[in-house]
């Protein structure tokens, strides 16, 4: 029961991850290519209506390729895209559980087991593959590479959602490791930063510390020297929600929630969490 929660709050965490003040994405070492950035952003913002439009925005990542980019940036790009993909079917499962609940936020909806293995397996195909490339850079600059360990850690992150405890036990400690090493190679890195302290505001009962994290979340948004993106911006947002609505303070978990709104107007994740808060609040 412990590790099926686990489970819940990481993906709580993934399917929760600019503006012209921050720094921008071309201080990276990898900047994200205009399809990258498109694919990422309908992915957030609940625009893939069907797999097929998920799969051409996904493709037009690797066919538009910039000439210019270095093998360590295309295979780095490539992670990230494979990374998204591998949310968005795992979002395809989610929602098909809310559809199942009939707005009943209390009422908890299994998928059939024969489903559910065959989600996850095609999700943990593109996590892995997003591994594979994420490891390929890495290998090419091995001792200054913040943006491919974070495309690795990303995927590594999304392929524990779906693996048994025990690929959890063997690989979760490593996400932490990584973050460490993106944030000390590049102090600036927004998604390093997220996932420094993600542990803090998601993890479960003594593992998580969510004062500590909300406090931290809020100084990386408010920090306009942070290389981060307008999705990396969300997920402090998310995140800073996440950690009122533990602590069933829900009306502030709503504003901030409500706040998730402004980057993504139709984020379910927010908008389900706004509804959870509503329900809360409105039993009290």
């Amino acid at each position: 029961m412990y590790f099926k929660n686990v489970k819940k709050i990481f993906l709580t965490l993934l399917v929760s991850l600019s503006f012209a003040a921050f720094a921008q994405s071309d201080e990276r070492d990898v900047p994200y290519t205009k399809e990258l950035r498109t694919f990422i952003n309908a992915y957030f913002n609940h625009d893939l209506t069907t797999k097929e439009q998920a799969e051409k925005l996904y493709n037009a990542v690797s066919s538009n390729m910039p000439a210019d980019f270095t093998e360590y940036q295309v295979e780095t790009t490539l992670s990230r895209a494979d990374y998204y993909f591998g949310q968005y079917i795992m979002e395809l499962y989610d929602l098909t559980q809310l559809e199942h609940a009939l707005d009943d936020i209390s009422k908890e909806f299994e998928e059939p087991e024969e489903r559910n293995k065959r989600i996850k397996a095609e999700a943990s195909k593109y996590y892995e593959s997003g591994m594979v490339h994420g490891s390929k850079a890495m290998a090419l600059k091995p001792d200054d590479c913040p943006d491919a360990m974070a495309a690795y850690t990303q995927a590594l992150s999304g392929n524990i959602i779906v693996k048994p405890v025990g690929y959890v036990l063997q690989h979760g400690t490593k996400i932490a490791s990584y973050a460490r090493k993106i944030v000390k190679v590049a102090p600036k890195s927004g998604i390093g930063w997220f996932l420094v302290s993600a542990q803090s505001c998601y993890a479960p009962g003594i593992f998580g510390n969510a004062k500590k994290g909300r406090q931290q979340m809020t100084t990386y948004l408010e920090d306009e020297d942070m290389i981060c993106e307008k999705f990396d911006r969300y997920n402090y947002t998310c995140a800073i929600a996440y950690t009122y609505y533990r602590q069933n303070k829900f009306a502030e978990a709503k504003e901030w929630y409500t706040k998730c709104l402004d980057f993504y107007p139709k984020n379910y994740c927010a908008l389900d969490f706004i509804k959870k808060c509503d329900a809360k609040l409105a039993s009290k």
